[in-house]
């Protein structure tokens, strides 16, 4: 009696069950690193990018849960044409930015009276601090000639907070919020 299974037909069998799942778990990897990438840049307050990067895993794989989540998060909370506000306080050059000590409040506080300076009065500086305690985080910061986008960044690495940027307002929220 003949065997049903040759050793070549092994072979071939056992490449044909391996070779795919080296390319689901391939796959699986670009997915995950896609995916890590979007959420990083969430929580940095990069909106636009994170709903970028989320979108490709989405791509790939319609049913990852977490990427849905993230993406309604940012759908819930952030409009698309948020770009307009950033624009306009990047054109703003703010020539000295020196606080030492200063509460992340009173940084922004300052902020808006040198951007409204600075720009001839075309620029209001408008931001909401959504927790009271991340207001009171201390900030000592030097810079000269930077865009007044680039200073609300560093002002919300300083205070460990996310920048959202809202049609009308810069929003720094907590990173747990």
């Amino acid at each position: 009696m003949k065997p049903i299974f040759t050793c070549a037909d092994a072979r071939l069998l056992l490449a044909c069950v391996l070779i795919p799942t080296a390319a689901i778990t391939a796959a699986d990897s670009d997915i995950q690193t896609l995916f890590n990438q979007g959420r990083e840049a969430y929580y940095k307050g990069q909106i636009e990018q994170a709903r970028q990067l989320l979108s490709q895993v989405l791509t790939l794989n319609p049913k990852h849960f977490e990427t849905r989540a993230i993406l309604a998060s940012i759908n819930a909370t952030y409009k698309p044409d948020e770009s307009s506000l950033r624009k306009q306080y990047a054109s703003v050059i703010i020539p000295t930015f020196d606080v030492a000590e200063a509460t992340l409040s009173e940084s922004l506080q300052a902020l808006a009276i040198m951007a409204g300076n600075a720009s001839g009065g075309k620029v209001k500086g408008n931001f909401i601090v959504r927790n009271p305690e991340l207001g009171k985080t201390p900030i000592t910061l030097s810079m000269s000639n930077v865009p007044m986008d680039e200073l609300l960044r560093y002002l919300a690495e300083m205070s460990k907070a996310r920048l959202a940027w809202d049609k009308h307002a810069v929003v720094f929220n907590g990173i747990a919020d």
